[in-house]
């Protein structure tokens, strides 16, 4: 048994009992899903600690970019030394940094609320959430028209074999 495994362990051991003292649900699941749960609260964590990050880089380069004149300067004019192509090379980095940190945090946050860890779980998840289920019962109730049903018995005759293609496309005996 590896140390990290051991550690995590006893952390899993410590953490169950916490939770069922104090009646959570959270200490009746497995340690898969505890473990899977810490995940995604970890990921929610860090593009939020990177968004926090993020916005006060951003407020520190508007500071410093800000131009304030002295005493007797007028305030219409920037100084001779400004580089427009740097200011705009900076906001273009800062805003796409403020764009992605904070987009990350919304999305690592609805998949934590919505307990998705993978596209498959989110595909599953939507479908539920917007009927989708009871929308396929419904389809599948309904009579189906002439041309569909052709197309269907067609490909479930090759997918039982039904049918044999030699090479040059002509069907042979049924």
């Amino acid at each position: 048994m590896s140390v990290e495994a051991a550690s995590n362990s006893s952390d899993q051991s410590g953490l169950k009992p916490f939770l069922a003292k104090y009646n959570f649900k959270l200490g009746e699941a497995s340690d898969e899903y505890i473990a899977r749960r810490k995940r995604q609260m970890v990921l929610f964590m860090s593009s939020a600690a990177l968004t926090i990050f993020a916005s006060r880089f951003a407020y520190k380069s508007t500071i410093s970019r800000q131009y304030i004149p002295t005493l007797f300067q007028g305030n219409h004019a920037p100084p001779l030394s400004y580089n427009f192509a740097t200011d705009a090379a900076v906001a273009v980095g800062t805003g796409t940094l403020l764009c992605g940190s904070v987009s990350s945090m919304v999305i690592f946050g609805s998949c934590w609320i919505l307990d998705v860890s993978n596209f498959k779980e989110f595909g599953w998840k939507m479908k539920s959430m917007m009927g989708g289920y009871e929308k396929e019962r419904e389809l599948s109730k309904l009579p189906m028209d002439e041309e569909s049903a052709y197309i269907q018995d067609g490909l479930n005759d090759i997918l039982e074999g039904k049918y044999d293609f030699d090479e040059d496309g002509t069907e042979e005996g049924k």
